[in-house]
């Protein structure tokens, strides 16, 4: 279905004009109010699958502790995600998190940390509150390896990183502001040959990733209208020659007509400019408005479409449906297309060794039927059990080049080949006892119809995740976890033969000993088994490793 651009993009813009409306006055503490998102209890579950390495969640995020009478993530528990690779589970480590025995009194923390392989930590959140409704805070992160899986520093890695945030609640809005920079450096060290002599800096590569961003979210309860919306500006270069800066904007908002009906409208849009063997500009928006009535006290029914354009109009429709038989038993099922944009920097999130002439496109879902199970019993389980099956164009897959085998291309499935994909997730949170928590993650993806290519290449078909927190003694934590990737295959370009990776077991245990109110050592344990799995053909990960920290709040 074709209409003329200027359609949709008037359409994108215009509604900004939202944000003139008003909103009831609403007096509190940007500390003490709580954020619900839905109106029946949200189960968290772990989106992706992480090793014990977790990122720093640096700064407080009080938009979760602040009240909004719709659910944001309307489509998050009824449709699955566009399949993506995960890459965090053996990769390089993004830093440890800083946790305060103190909880929100201490607002500043310090954590220093060294290991094999030449690892250095520093990571560190310092904040103020100016008043009850104001937060201010610097964020900074050293991560390092010196060392890596090779015999030699061409497979060193680091990252650093400076935030600066700031959060204020007014009596109509909440808003948030950063500035971030960060600093990422890795080697192509899947080399087939270093000579001699050759520098360390030789195969190296950085990139350097500066952010501006905003967000806005209304701040009254039991108004008829609400809504959320922010922007960012990001520019990316490097020491390669592929460069990026992008814009976007958001805007999630709600309308209530009636008793059980309500008007959405939720948009996207994109300008960006990136620069490899050519400049290309590469514009994205998205327009989606929807219903969403209670047909019963229980049953839910959301209608609407999902509007794209990028090089050209595309339009999907999308219907949710939700039962809530009790609260250990909620149903939801979900039909729909999208699209998913696909960027420079989000490419080398999932494998930041891409070669410099690679070419981008936005992978298109042309339909997805989705449904599942989601529940608890108010003690000790909670659960989500979902299933999906769906076809895909453009979809991205990562191969060795044939021009240096260390360095990645981006292969797409043709337009008009509809790659089919069947997931299916378990995820399940239990509180075994006061003592032993347990949390099960399994994945399992299926790629078929995929055209030429005869397997989907470094795209797992199943990952499975098992996190445990043992309270040993009051002062004392153990946090065993078990990691799986298997069915990965890899690409020779110049044999023309795929390889089947093998299947990847990390074991990781990490202990936690509070020395005092205010400092905390722990010592992490990773890759136990000490196998030199690759996660990417030719890119050995790191053996046995381990990291001892020192952790300060104030």
């Amino acid at each position: 279905m074709r209409f003329t651009s200027k359609i949709v993009i008037a359409s994108s813009f215009s509604l900004i004009s939202i944000f003139s409306y008003g909103q009831q006055k609403k007096e509190g503490s940007i500390q003490n109010e709580e954020f619900v998102t839905e109106k029946v209890r949200k189960i968290e579950v772990q989106p992706a699958m992480s090793r014990s390495f977790e990122a720093l969640n640096e700064v407080p995020d009080y938009s979760k502790d602040h009240k909004v009478d719709f659910d944001f993530d309307v489509a998050k528990p009824q449709s699955l995600v566009l399949p993506s690779i995960q890459t965090n589970v053996i990769g390089p480590r993004t830093g440890e998190e800083l946790k305060s025995l103190l909880g929100s009194k201490a607002k500043n923390s310090i954590k220093i940390g060294a290991g094999n392989y030449g690892h250095t930590l520093i990571n560190g959140h310092f904040g103020y509150n100016p008043t009850e409704k104001e937060s201010r805070g610097l964020y900074i992160n050293h991560d390092a390896n010196s060392m890596g899986p090779t015999d030699n520093a061409f497979s060193s890695r680091s990252e650093n990183e400076i935030k600066v945030y700031s959060q204020s609640l007014w009596s109509k809005a909440l808003l948030k502001a950063s500035i971030d920079y960060r600093r990422t450096a890795t080697n192509f060290y899947g080399k087939e040959l270093i000579p001699a002599n050759t520098q360390e800096d030789a195969f190296g590569v950085n990139y350097n990733l500066l952010k501006f961003n905003g967000d806005i979210f209304s701040a009254t309860e039991g108004k008829k209208f609400s809504y959320q919306a922010g922007t960012e500006f990001a520019s990316l270069a490097g020491n390669l020659a592929p460069k990026e800066w992008m814009s976007s904007s958001y805007l999630k908002s709600s309308y209530s007509i009636s008793d059980g009906l309500s008007f959405r409208v939720n948009a996207d849009a994109i300008l960006s400019n990136f620069t490899s063997n050519t400049s290309t500009n590469r514009n994205f928006f998205r327009l989606q408005p929807s219903i969403s009535y209670d047909i019963l006290p229980r049953l839910i029914l959301e209608a609407g479409i999902n509007a794209i354009q990028d090089e050209e109009l595309r339009i999907y429709p999308k219907v949710h449906v939700r039962f809530r038989a009790n609260d250990f038993i909620r149903l939801f099922a979900g039909f729909e297309g999208n699209t998913q944009f696909n960027s420079y920097s989000s490419s080398l999130v999932v494998n930041p060794w891409l070669s410099q002439s690679i070419g981008l496109k936005n992978t298109q879902q042309k339909w997805m039927l989705s449904g599942g199970l989601t529940g608890s019993n108010e003690r000790n389980v909670h659960y989500e059990l979902k299933a999906s099956y769906g076809e895909y164009a453009k979809m991205a897959f990562y191969t060795a080049s044939a021009a240096d085998l260390s360095q990645f291309d981006i292969l797409y499935s043709n337009a008009d080949v509809a790659v089919s994909v069947l997931q299916m997730q378990a995820n399940f949170k239990m509180s075994i006892s006061d003592k032993v928590q347990s949390d099960l993650q399994v994945d399992y993806t299926n790629y078929g119809n995929l055209g030429n290519l005869l397997y989907a290449y470094h795209r797992p078909n199943i990952q499975i995740a098992w996190r445990n927190t043992i309270n040993v003694l009051p002062k004392i934590k153990v946090l065993p976890e078990i990691y799986f990737i298997g069915g990965l295959y890899g690409f020779n370009p110049r044999t023309q033969k795929a390889s089947t990776l093998d299947n990847i077991v990390d074991l990781n245990v990490k202990g936690e000993y509070a020395i005092t109110e205010k400092f905390t050592a722990s010592l992490s344990a990773n890759n136990i088994l000490g196998k030199n799995y690759q996660r990417y053909l030719f890119y050995p990960t790191q053996g046995f490793n381990f990291t001892a920290t020192l952790a300060y709040s104030f």
